[in-house]
């Protein structure tokens, strides 16, 4: 027997509930102040939520050495910090450095 018959939430109204309860949560959340919409049109939480995400990418991917991917998630943690109206993070070993930054390599390490 394969293992999605035993699946309790597969069915129309489990996956309904699940949506509207995230919808009442997040309508909840806006309407007492605790979080703001920003004009990405996500919440606040769930942008911090995606950029400790992708803060942990960004450090899986540079302990493996793949650039590509490095690449991938430093732009998304600057991107989430502009958003969030956070310092833009550098980094420098893959070119990437926020506007009106100045970087300057050094060898006298």
């Amino acid at each position: 027997m394969r293992y999605y018959r035993f699946n309790r939430e597969r069915s129309f109204g489990a996956k309904f509930y699940r949506c509207t309860t995230s919808l009442k949560r997040q309508r909840y959340m806006l309407n007492t102040g605790r979080t703001r919409l920003l004009d990405s049109c996500y919440l606040e939480t769930q942008t911090w939520g995606a950029l400790h995400k992708a803060w942990k990418g960004y450090v899986i991917a540079k302990n493996k050495n793949e650039v590509a991917r490095m690449d991938y998630y430093a732009n998304v943690i600057q991107k989430l910090q502009g958003e969030l109206g956070l310092p833009i993070s550098s980094f420098p070993d893959l070119g990437l450095v926020p506007e009106g930054y100045q970087y300057e390599y050094s060898e006298d390490l």
